[in-house]
């Protein structure tokens, strides 16, 4: 329990200790340094990530970083087993991304600050006109080469029966042409939500990067059956939660 309380006291305390890597990137932004912008928002994130999650006990097997494309405005595509999920993708895909996230993290302060400042949009999924909405803005941000996370469960499955994929997150791609990009990621609810009390334990998380698939050029056929693609190819890597 103290090695819990421990964990979340010094995860935001370490945020506010990254402040001021907030106003360098403002100041990248102001003077119009978007590559250094990019870039040193990509290596916060990553650092805070991996500490974080080292700090945890839990250890990442990464598999496949060389099918991440060179090039801008990639929308990757994750199954979602827990909270974890988002340290393990910040620490271990290695370039600039914000994530479609939940409302809920927008309330927290200090990371809904860090979340804004790398390009996070938030979803209320009880408002479809507010979905809708936070469609378009992520559809503009890969069009102007960010790049976006998803989770089209739309919930964690925490370990439990996987969820299917939501077919309308998939627009934010196919509407930019935007390549996407699988990942799987398999354990991570290991470290926090299997556990009796909302203790934290250590843990190894298989992190598996899929080739892309590039959007542009498919057919209407192939465009109905996008989802369902890389459903099935991100949860054969899956082994956890049938």
């Amino acid at each position: 329990m103290l090695k819990t309380a421990i964990w979340w006291t010094r995860s935001f305390i370490s945020l506010s200790l990254y402040l001021r890597r907030i106003a360098i990137l403002k100041y990248y932004s102001l003077t119009g340094q978007n590559e250094k912008h990019l870039k040193y928002a990509a290596d916060s994130v990553t650092l805070w990530g991996k500490r974080r999650l080292k700090a945890a006990g839990v250890k990442v097997e990464v598999k496949g970083a060389e099918n991440i494309p060179d090039k801008k405005g990639i929308l990757f595509v994750s199954n979602h087993q827990s909270d974890f999920d988002i340290l393990v993708l910040l620490g271990y895909i290695p370039v600039e991304k914000g994530f479609v996230a939940k409302k809920e993290l927008s309330k927290i302060p200090l990371l809904s600050r860090w979340m804004r400042t790398i390009h996070c949009l938030f979803i209320d999924r009880s408002d479809m006109k507010q979905q809708a909405k936070t469609i378009v803005d992520g559809i503009k941000l890969l069009k102007e080469g960010k790049n976006m996370v998803i989770f089209p469960e739309g919930t964690r499955s925490k370990g439990g029966p996987r969820h299917e994929f939501k077919a309308g997150s998939f627009r934010l791609a196919t509407k930019s042409n935007a390549p996407i990009v699988p990942v799987s990621i398999d354990g991570s609810y290991k470290a926090f939500e299997a556990n009796p009390h909302g203790y934290i334990r250590p843990c190894t998380v298989k992190l598996t990067i899929h080739k892309p698939i590039f959007t542009e050029n498919l057919t209407k056929e192939e465009l109905n059956e996008l989802p369902k693609r890389v459903e099935q190819i991100v949860f054969s890597e899956v082994k956890e939660n049938k």
